[in-house]
């Protein structure tokens, strides 16, 4: 008989095929923040992590992950995506929520007519806001809703949000984990009064851990709603030369190749990334892990203040 954790997975995996394949032609891509990732070491696997999910990324990429962290992280990300523009993320995750900051800017652009002449100057900056929450409901089984914010701030306004539910199934070495992203949302509203619409799909991973190497795979995009079959990433992470933590990927426009190094409780990662068709890119990240919950450590400066106004 098919235990209650194995058919949740089931149910919802075919709920949101139905869903996303009733509404796939009603929808387009967003070009958005969060389509350039949350996490070095997720990157530097190829982007593989839906089932990884283990540290404050599951915050970007799998919110069930979250209910199973045992200590508090805050990480940073930066970036400059083929030397074009300026991308940084800034994230801190406990057990069972978390949160993330992005910000992606283009700085001063020459604007130029079809003649190629320019006649003038402008900038593009948006934000995003993710928060996540993951709790575990059954041995091995967690489930997780992520909020997203968009904003865009120049070179007009505009705003949306949207929810994604999640799910995470262990089972011995492996793990089963499914993200329906953005299956409920309003769309980004512009001050022009123009919309843009979120687009939902279903995300599914799967990974199998041995004593020194998680391997994972990701289905990612227009799998479901598309046949987009392209969009399959691969990862493998080894830690047999730990301190140092070696990465490398794999999916439709390149490949990647990434380093951690652990000194006790911080941690530098570098990822690579090879386009097939654009500039290759770098990301960089500093992590800090402790025990104490998010709150208590984000109350020490407040606390810290008032003591000196009370003396």
């Amino acid at each position: 008989m098919m235990s209650f954790s194995r058919a949740a997975v089931v149910a919802l995996l075919l709920a949101a095929s139905l869903a996303l394949v009733a509404h796939a032609e009603e929808f387009v891509n967003t070009v958005s923040i969060f389509e350039i990732g949350g996490s070095v070491r997720a990157i530097g696997m190829g982007g593989t992590f839906i089932a990884v999910a283990d540290d404050d990324a599951a915050v970007f990429y799998n919110p069930a992950g979250l209910a199973q962290l045992e200590r508090s992280m805050f990480s940073s990300l930066f970036t400059r995506p083929f030397g074009e523009y300026s991308y940084g993320r800034l994230s801190a995750a406990q057990t069972g929520w978390g949160a993330q900051f992005l910000l992606l800017d283009s700085h001063t652009l020459v604007e130029r007519d079809e003649f190629g002449n320019p006649v003038g100057e402008f900038r593009h900056t948006e934000t995003g806001f993710v928060l996540s929450v993951g709790v575990q409901v059954g041995a091995g089984f967690s489930v997780g809703i992520q909020g997203k914010l968009h904003a865009v701030v120049l070179p007009s306004q505009g705003m949306g949000l949207s929810l994604s539910p999640a799910l995470m199934f262990e089972e011995g070495e492996r793990t089963y984990a499914l993200v329906w992203r953005n299956s409920l949302s309003t769309d980004l509203q512009f001050a022009s009064g123009s919309t843009e619409p979120w687009t939902p799909n279903l995300a599914a991973g799967v990974s199998w851990r041995t004593d020194a190497e998680i391997y994972a795979v990701d289905f990612t995009e227009r799998l479901v709603t598309r046949g987009d079959t392209s969009s399959v990433r691969v990862g493998i992470e080894t830690i047999r030369f730990h301190p140092l933590v070696l990465r490398i990927g794999t999916h439709r426009e390149g490949s990647s190749f990434g380093a951690s190094f652990e000194w006790q409780d911080l941690r530098l990662d570098f990822a690579y990334v090879l386009h097939y068709a654009l500039p290759d890119s770098y990301y960089v990240s500093v992590s800090y892990v402790w025990d104490d919950p998010l709150l208590r450590t984000m109350g020490r400066p407040f606390r810290w203040i008032l003591r000196l106004l009370g003396t």
